[in-house]
């Protein structure tokens, strides 16, 4: 329709340059040379130009049996974590005491949520300092308690994630095994360690502690637990309250749109539309959570699954197209 609208008012124009040109055959004068030749030649080269822009956006697609679309593997300088506000030394350092002080009295939970808080406020200097003091006390007997090799492994993790070069995903990942191997039913040990696996590219496993997280959440399980099986039926799972959930369900629809990246055919529609079911699943329960500047500051996601979650929310459902399923 549009296309049509553009071919005619330029036969219109034309028609008018030829009606004119006739008219004022007795001066010796190119048309397009005068100040109304001009503006219409510019007019037109605006029409021809919208036209093709809106006849390049609305062209048939055809999409192969193999889905090309992949996140770019090297940019991820603009997922970078967003730093913490900046904080009043004198209470870190109040914090900071507070959590030797509670330890001491053998108060591990105060002990733990200073530390969280130091952590929270970006202060890892000081956060480190404490939990070093903490783990090697004589009174620990080697046995440190889980949420303290958590909050280690988290202190790892957001330093590598900063770009630290003293500290790798694979050292967080050793703390958080350890705590894990403490509390095999925790649902926060469970989702750091898909964020880990994810991020190091072992889907299968990353994929295994996020099915873990929706059954000790008391979620639905999704269909299947085998990768190469999945079922291109619709998802049905009642609402979710945890914020750990929907990581979970985040999660997965990350594993299945990498996983879709090497798969072929049915196979990869079929995994791509469980990814985009899931990214519909997530942003209807908490919609402003996983956008991406607020996600920048939830220090759990790295920037890997920043870059995919931000690819797999501008992802179209015609991706799910084939030559065989037009529309």
């Amino acid at each position: 329709m549009y296309e049509n609208f553009i071919f005619q008012l330029t036969n219109l124009i034309l028609e008018n340059i030829t009606m004119t040109q006739k008219d004022e055959s007795t001066v010796d004068v190119n048309f397009f040379n005068t100040i109304p030749g001009k503006i219409l030649s510019h007019l037109m080269a605006v029409l021809i130009t919208l036209g093709g822009v809106w006849l390049f956006q609305n062209r048939p697609l055809n999409f192969s049996q193999t889905i090309s679309l992949t996140p770019d593997p090297i940019n991820l300088e603009r997922y970078k974590k967003e730093q913490p506000i900046s904080y009043s030394a004198n209470t870190v350092e109040t914090e900071k005491k507070l959590a030797i002080e509670q330890f001491k009295k053998n108060d591990i939970q105060a002990a733990k949520k200073a530390i969280e808080s130091l952590l929270n406020r970006g202060a890892f200097l000081e956060a480190k300092e404490t939990l070093n003091i903490i783990i090697n006390s004589p009174n620990n007997n080697n046995n440190i308690d889980s949420d303290i090799n958590f909050l280690y492994g988290r202190l790892v993790w957001e330093l590598a994630q900063d770009g630290n070069m003293n500290y790798t995903i694979d050292e967080a990942l050793y703390f958080w095994e350890k705590a894990v191997s403490q509390r095999p039913d925790s649902i926060l040990y469970q989702n750091a360690i898909g964020f880990v696996y994810y991020t190091k590219g072992d889907l299968k496993k990353a994929y295994d502690a996020w099915l873990k997280v929706l059954k000790l959440s008391g979620e639905n399980l999704p269909e299947t637990e085998i990768l190469q099986n999945i079922s291109a039926e619709d998802i049905t799972i009642p609402e979710v309250e945890q914020k750990n959930a929907l990581n979970a369900y985040a999660g997965i629809g990350l594993v299945m749109m990498r996983s879709a990246q090497t798969a072929q055919g049915n196979d990869q529609r079929e995994r791509w539309l469980r990814a985009l079911q899931y990214r519909t699943k997530v942003m209807s329960e908490a919609a402003r959570e996983y956008h991406i500047p607020q996600l920048r500051q939830n220090w759990l996601w790295s920037r890997v699954a920043l870059r995919d979650w931000d690819f797999l929310m501008r992802t179209d459902w015609n991706v799910l197209r084939t030559k065989g399923n037009k529309k």
